[in-house]
């Protein structure tokens, strides 16, 4: 009797199965495998939604959307998924498990131990810390610990090619020519036997030995199923082919995750992007001078042409706003100061991009930091020459230094996402997850996704709807035409009653920096609060946190301390409650105009949702997203802003607009409090 072979279940069918008997034996089998690598005794809520969700994604070779909020555990969701689908298929492929964070990527670490320790599968896994974090020098030598990364990266290339006068023992130990020495290979034999290793756990047994643990992680990854990093090593070009191409695995024979996936339109686009300061070309001018370099009168002519444009951009518009302008307004002006044509002003730009490495040499012999602003501002200033097109915005803005003092900032903005994110089309799947993926349109278009290939999935909150409170605060705004001072006035009072009336330690997020200083200067609270600068470090945040029972931080919507990052203790978030004051859409720049244009021409009638209010609603869902992280956590969620009881609340999830409650009276507002505060103290 002939066969033929279930693709679902791997099991071999006659023709006499039924059809039924296949989808139950491939159902039965999945849960099986499921549970066999899954290394946990219960599921979470919707957690096994998830894991069948990401393994048909794989299974299908797709591209999935997978909106599942904290709490139902994505991490070991899609690793589960992986090895369940790998169990079935076993030309699936490779995983290729992408985070933005270090505190992500030591969760797949611990979750891939997890899965290891459970069922003794063998795999063997490849984690990546960033080059610098990861290299012996970086740790030993002073000089290296604060030089930003992209200096870095120039010096380990210098130091490998032997252009400072030595080479890197830790690289030369680890190859033998172009082939791992027999060192490395004994490290990495032991590592994939007792792995899979913590990058911190192969920094230290390559230290022992004396290896580079960055290329002996890349030299693993040859042998990985698995391979963890960030962003970069699918989207930078530059990147994927050093980690990936070295390690011959094929793009189109990937399988990957992005996680946290809200912030992919921002980063990819970020690739593109850079800035350059007046602060930057002041040194690099000192630089040329100390290291007798002939620069034509170059960097005088640079400095003084930023001079000219931050005096007009700043008297027209002030401090911390872009002004656009033509590509050509910068290098037609450099020309015209330096009487040269654009070919020749071309042949300088490259001549002193290659004294700035001549500058890392010297300052390298000198025992200082491998440091060049020559080579930083020639650059910056090739990629305002080549990144040309509608794609791109170039602008002028004047901003306060730490210092006090006014600089002049030159700055490139791509527009497009998808110029990075496309290549995700070329993978043989891909799963982009994040816990506030609300509008899976705007992902699929502005990234550039292959529409005919995507799949989606948005599970509800796993925690329970009784221990979250959500307001608005009708009687205030943040609408731009409303701001005034008896606004800023009635917002702060209002801040003082309600956090007041929690108690607690309180995170307040404001739609810009001038925003909340404005509301900030009006506050009166009786209790310590911290107000986030630029300069402000998470770790700061936490102490104060840990160190006031009551207390009240107030930062910025897309800050640094309203996304990515766990105001927590021992898994437990630390707020009794998050106030958002005002909806956070983007600052009406030109550059936000430029974006909307952009958008407009490549998506008609979607542009304004996609420049502005889809870009409003995560933030305002990631500042949100800081109060509960975890099914024990309860807490306040209050939006002081009338628009958000509008229109706008259409645009939320079913469970926040079921739950909002709305008030225009304060009274009412702090009733609300008081009774949530009151029933958890009794239930």
């Amino acid at each position: 009797m002939k066969s033929r072979f279930c693709l679902d279940c791997g099991t071999l069918l006659t023709r006499k199965t039924s059809r039924e008997t296949a989808v139950k034996k491939s159902k039965d089998n999945f849960e099986n495998v499921v549970k066999e690598f899954f290394p946990y005794a219960e599921f979470r809520p919707f957690q096994l939604n998830a894991i069948k969700f990401a393994y048909e994604v794989m299974r299908d070779g797709k591209i999935g959307l997978l909106c599942s909020p904290c709490g139902t555990g994505k991490s070991i969701s899609v690793l589960t998924a992986y090895f369940a689908a790998k169990e079935l298929n076993p030309a699936l492929g490779r995983l290729v498990a992408l985070t933005r964070t270090k505190n992500q990527l030591e969760i797949y670490s611990r979750e891939l131990k997890n899965i290891k320790e459970h069922c003794g599968v063998n795999f063997v896994a490849s984690i990546f810390k960033s080059k610098k974090e990861m290299c012996p020098y970086a740790f030993e030598d002073p000089k290296l610990k604060d030089i930003k990364y992209r200096d870095f990266l120039h010096y380990c290339r210098g130091l490998k090619e032997g252009i400072f006068g030595k080479t890197c023992e830790y690289y030369e130990r680890t190859y033998e020519g172009r082939k791992p020495s027999w060192q490395a290979y004994n490290v990495i034999g032991k590592i994939k036997r007792v792995g899979p290793a913590l990058p911190d756990e192969v920094y230290k047994v390559c230290r022992d030995e004396e290896l580079c643990p960055y290329e002996v992680t890349r030299i693993l990854t040859r042998y990985a199923d698995i391979v963890i990093g960030n962003y970069n090593y699918i989207l930078v070009e530059a990147i994927r082919g050093s980690i990936l191409g070295r390690a011959g695995i094929r793009i189109r024979e990937v399988n990957c995750v992005f996680d946290e996936a809200h912030s992919l339109p921002y980063y990819s686009a970020g690739i593109f992007s850079d800035e350059l300061s007046s602060r930057s070309v002041r040194i690099a001018k000192k630089e040329a001078k100390t290291f007798e370099i002939d620069d034509y009168g170059f960097l005088d002519a640079l400095y003084t042409v930023m001079i000219e444009l931050g005096k007009k951009v700043f008297k027209n518009y002030g401090l911390d706003v872009e002004h656009i302008i033509e590509g050509e307004t910068l290098i037609e002006a450099l020309a015209k100061k330096l009487d040269l044509n654009h070919e020749r002003l071309l042949e300088i730009i490259q001549e002193l991009a290659d004294s700035g490495e001549v500058v890392r040499i010297k300052r390298s012999e000198m025992g200082k930091s491998p440091v060049s602003y020559l080579s930083r501002c020639m650059e910056f200033l090739a990629g305002w020459v080549s990144l040309t097109g509608s794609s791109y915005a170039k602008y002028v803005k004047v901003e306060v230094d730490r210092d006090g003092k006014k600089r002049v900032r030159l700055g490139i903005r791509c527009l497009d996402p998808s110029l990075a994110a496309s290549i995700i089309n070329d993978l043989r799947s891909a799963i982009l997850m994040s816990g506030t993926l609300w509008d899976m349109d705007y992902y699929i278009d502005v990234l550039g996704l292959d529409r005919s290939r995507c799949r989606s999935l948005e599970l509800p909150s796993p925690f329970p709807s009784e221990n979250r409170l959500i307001l608005v605060d009708e009687a205030v705004t943040t609408k731009f035409e409303k701001r005034n001072e008896i606004q800023w006035k009635r917002i702060a009072t209002h801040l003082d009653q309600i956090i007041q009336k929690v108690g607690g330690r309180v995170a307040v997020y404001f739609p810009s920096y001038e925003i909340m200083q404005d509301i900030a200067k009006l506050v009166e609270l009786d209790a310590p609060v911290l107000v986030e600068e630029k300069r402000t470090r998470i770790v700061d945040v936490l102490e104060f946190l840990q160190k006031n029972g009551k207390c009240a931080v107030f930062g910025v919507a897309r800050g640094k301390i309203s996304e990515g990052v766990d105001l927590t203790t021992e898994g437990r978030s630390m707020l009794s409650a998050v106030i958002i004051v005002g909806l956070p859409y983007p600052k009406k720049t030109e550059l936000q105009k430029a974006l909307y244009r952009y958008f407009k021409e490549k998506f008609g009638d979607k542009a304004l949702e996609y420049a502005n209010t889809i870009p409003c609603l995560n933030a305002l869902a990631q500042s949100a997203g800081r109060l509960q992280r975890s099914p024990e956590d309860k807490g306040v969620i209050v939006i002081m802003d009338r628009r958000a009881a509008g229109r706008f609340k259409r645009k939320l999830p079913e469970d926040w607009q079921r739950d909002m409650k709305a008030h225009f009276q304060m009274e009412k507002i702090l009733a609300r409090i008081d009774e949530f505060i009151t029933q958890g103290k009794t239930s």
